[in-house]
This record gives C-alpha cells, structure tokens and sequence, in this order.
C-alpha cells in the first residue's frame, strides 16, 4: 500500500546491488510527457487502466524492465499493483517474479504521509480514497499472494534494512 515503505526496501536492495524500477517513477514520466500535473495522477492512472487494462502501468513500464534485463542485473520493481502486472511481466519477459509484499498500518502510513509531503500526497487523493483505488486495482490480490512480507510497523530503518539483508541471504 502507499507509504508501506516500498521504496526504503528498494532502496536498500539497490545498495545490495538490485537494479530499481519504480513503476511510479514511470507513471510521474509518462504523465509530465503527456503534460499532465501530479494532482490527476490518480484519475490519469485509473484511465490508462481503462483503456489498456489492468496491466496498464506494466505496459508502460516494460521498455525500462527490459533495458535492466539486458544488462543481467538483479531487478526489484516496485510499485505494482495487482496481480496482472505480475502476469504482464512475466509473460513478456519469460522471467519468474517474486513478489515481496511490504505491510504497514493504516496510521503508519498516515503519518508518513504528512512527513513525506510529496506533491500527490499534499494535492492529490485523500488518504482513504487512495487506498480504496490501491485495493480496487488488486494491491490486497498481489498481497495475499506475495511471497515474502515484510511487516514495517514500530520499527527502525536499521531493523527495517535487517529485515531486508535477510530476505535476501535466503
């Protein structure tokens, strides 16, 4: 879910030597070449669905995946948001993905919200009706069916990094 600290964990596989997409540096891409503002995001993601299906995002995203995988590099994607796009990425690129799931409370993810401050969180949705969207897109799916969680509530970045190194090892 948003603000569960998907891309702290990314980013602490990238230090392990991951390559990183991330699917919402993608989409804010795409949507500044199209001249759409950060505050449609929600509504420009949810048209792109529309039209191009629920792998809509993965769609965009593949050229960048594909780039990563010539260069024979390990990949964490992050930013997925439903079953689908796992489906779509797979199938495009003959590859077996796990999915690691990164959970958080509600009011973890609240208040990171407020210290983050990013554009789309300060313009965009309000807080439960983003996470509707995520849940109406297939997040909770992709969840249920992780293969790993990581369960980032009342804990340090370093415990959080821990966490990560480990998941790794295994």
């Amino acid at each position: 879910m948003p603000l569960s600290g998907k891309t702290t964990v990314a980013e602490f596989m990238e230090d392990e030597g991951f390559a990183l997409l991330d699917m919402g540096d993608v989409v804010r891409i795409e949507m500044d070449k199209r001249g759409v503002g950060t505050e449609d995001t929600g509504n420009w993601v949810n048209d792109m669905r529309e039209v191009h299906g629920m792998d809509a995002i993965a769609q965009l995203s593949l050229p960048y995946l594909q780039e990563m995988i010539e260069e024979e590099r390990d990949i964490v994607i992050t930013g997925m948001r439903g079953w689908s796009e796992k489906q779509r990425f797979e199938k495009e690129t003959g590859l077996e993905i796990d999915v690691v799931a990164v959970w958080s409370s509600r009011e973890t993810r609240k208040r990171r919200r407020k210290e983050r401050k990013r554009e789309e969180d300060v313009k965009g949705d309000r807080f439960h009706e983003r996470d509707l969207r995520e849940v109406e897109n297939g997040v909770g799916k992709l969840m249920a069916l992780s293969d790993h969680l990581i369960r980032n509530e009342d804990i340090t970045e370093q415990e959080l990094e821990q966490r990560v190194k480990q998941l790794i090892e295994s």
